[in-house]
């Protein structure tokens, strides 16, 4: 949630409540928040320096209206560069991808290696679990439980096989805009 908000601010100042409606406009699919989660979250930012606010009042309402500063804004950008956390994957992924355009077109194509590496190594794994998986006999009073556990790994191969492909054309997209702005 923090670097979600890091990015947003990187737009523009925000109070929690514009926080909050961004994400549930923008980011809704990818990214669920209630006002504890971003209120928790714009503490953490604030004691460790990466955000300041100032209070402001509008149509006679005070609020507090955060503000990134150099310090927040480089945390945001080392950690778009940082290897993505493997429990953390999905959201890690969607929230680089949304904000990919602060990146230089080199950071981006990194960036975006680096999910493609990552899902090329997950597929290996959910492919040896599922070979591994198939090859073991099955007692016939657990056989339909089995039968769904194959399923449910087929649907996470399936998955990484199809976010796989889509990164993959989506990195030879970003490499010929880099091609094209190096001639």
């Amino acid at each position: 949630m923090a670097f979600v908000i890091l990015g947003l601010l990187m737009l523009r100042n925000l109070s929690q409540y514009d926080i909050r409606n961004v994400l549930q406009q923008k980011i809704s699919p990818f990214i669920s928040a209630s006002l504890g989660s971003i209120q928790a979250a714009l503490k953490k930012l604030e004691n460790d320096g990466h955000v300041t606010f100032q209070e402001v009042t509008e149509n006679g309402r005070r609020k507090k209206l955060y503000t990134l500063n150099d310090l927040g804004r480089e945390h945001f950008m080392e950690w778009m560069l940082s290897s993505i956390t493997p429990s953390r994957f999905e959201q890690e992924v969607t929230t680089r991808l949304f904000f990919l355009g602060f990146m230089t077109p080199a950071e981006r194509l990194a960036i975006i290696r680096a999910v493609v590496a990552q899902l090329e190594t997950s597929v290996q794994e959910f492919s040896a679990a599922s070979v591994e998986a198939n090859r073991k006999e099955v007692p016939e009073n657990v056989t339909s439980v089995v039968a769904y556990q194959l399923k449910t790994l087929d649907l996470g191969l399936y998955y990484h096989q199809s976010m796989l492909t889509w990164f993959e054309k989506f990195a030879m997209e970003l490499e010929a805009e880099l091609g094209g702005e190096q001639t």
